[in-house]
């Protein structure tokens, strides 16, 4: 559905349509100019011929003429403008390109960001039933005289907490689904809904590559490159096309016209011609020495952009690599936490029905449990992305490669 809504997508499209039409009208200036131009002409009263004044004159003049006009490249400048808009075209398909990308990317980010809003919500609602039905016990326990006020008050804290962790988790949820919807070109309140029931870890990038390997990807596959490269070599052929006012300029052109009157008989002629026209840069050379020396200047200043481009893209590529690693531990780590947390509530709650342990270890144990849960899910989900952003900082990014691991 973002592929086919996105307005971006759609937006850079138009604009590569636009920029093809200009160089097929830069290629159209190699064509010759053709025209043609006809009158006729009614001629009566008194003429003067030889000499002689003739009397009552009438004549009926016909002229047709058929002009072809061809300026022979105009001094090179025809050459250059179409190679600039050669180039211009290739950086608005680049633009395009990766537009799709950048779509995907952040696709699948908002997806993925949803689904972990969704899971909290599961989370802390079941967080919340067990902080209510704790604080019922804990107010029983306290009326029996076998509780006190504190852990009354402990239990009152604790649901309260649960109840801001899962208004804050519908919150997110919420505008979760509206990110998502607005990149996907729907209705933004559209309420989008997850199809897992459960968080899987992704299959993306191999394991064995590096940092190298995905920076040599993005030098060759970013689109966002390749079109700062085009747009540099068309401002190069802009500044070309400045170079070319100091030459002459040749044009060749040819007519043929036929000439004649109603009472006689029509008879062609023909003109061909060759002109030279040179100009020797505009306003006494500083015109075009100017434009030339402000052109020079905006190349550089593209250049300078790639480059940063390039420190940009690497550190991007070093930040989500590190995290791609970072999140490999975290998913251990988070996993092994849970499992302790899980026991840890058993052991809490055998110890209190056995009168070795006081509520307030249960409660504090089943909190821990519901922080392992969202954080195993969390470091699920940025496992994912992370995968999501090397792909997309290293140009790979695909729909294919996106659902080649994908079962929900």
């Amino acid at each position: 559905i973002t592929l086919k809504n996105n307005f971006d997508i759609d937006l850079k499209n138009h604009d590569y349509k636009s920029s093809k039409f200009e160089y097929q009208n830069a290629l159209s200036k190699f064509l010759p100019v053709l025209n043609t131009t006809s009158y006729i002409a009614n001629y009566s009263g008194q003429i003067l011929v030889g000499g002689v004044l003739r009397d009552a004159f009438h004549e009926t003049a016909l002229s047709i003429n058929f002009k072809a006009e061809h300026r022979l490249f105009d001094g090179g400048q025809q050459i250059f403008e179409a190679k600039a808009k050669k180039y211009f075209e290739r950086s608005k398909k680049n633009a395009y390109n990766y537009s799709i990308s950048q779509s995907l990317y952040y696709c699948v980010k908002y997806y993925y960001e949803m689904l972990l809003a969704k899971i909290s919500i599961e989370i802390y609602l079941k967080n919340l039933i067990e902080r209510n039905a704790q604080l019922s016990l804990a107010q029983n326990l306290e009326n029996s005289g076998f509780g006190t006020k504190f852990d009354v008050i402990r239990a009152k804290n604790e649901t309260a907490q649960a109840k801001l962790s899962l208004l804050k988790a519908l919150t997110d949820f919420r505008l979760s689904q509206t990110r998502l919807a607005n990149l996907m070109g729907i209705k933004v309140e559209t309420a989008l809904m997850p199809f897992e029931n459960d968080i899987k870890p992704l299959n993306l990038v191999l394991e064995t590559q590096k940092i190298e390997d995905f920076y040599d990807l993005a030098i060759n596959n970013r689109e966002d490159l390749k079109e700062l490269k085009n747009l540099i070599s068309y401002e190069k052929q802009v500044k070309n096309t400045y170079v070319t006012e100091f030459m002459p300029k040749p044009l060749v052109d040819f007519q043929q016209q036929f000439q004649g009157t109603l009472s006689t008989s029509i008879k062609p002629n023909y003109i061909l011609a060759g002109y030279l026209y040179w100009e020797p840069g505009k306003n006494c050379f500083m015109g075009t020495i100017t434009k030339i020396k402000a052109q020079k200047e905006k190349i550089m200043a593209k250049k300078l952009e790639y480059e940063i481009k390039l420190r940009n893209l690497k550190e991007g590529i070093v930040n989500s690599y590190t995290q791609y690693l970072f999140n490999i531990k975290e998913m251990d780590v988070t996993k092994t936490r849970l499992e302790y947390s899980l026991e840890s509530v058993k052991l809490a709650m055998l110890r209190f029905n056995n009168g070795k342990g006081i509520l307030l270890d249960v409660i504090e144990a089943q909190s821990e449990v519901t922080q392992a849960r969202v954080e195993n899910v969390s470091a699920i989900i940025k496992y994912n992305i992370s995968q999501a952003d090397l792909l997309f900082n290293s140009g790979t990014i695909t729909r294919d490669v996106i659902i080649s691991n994908y079962k929900p």
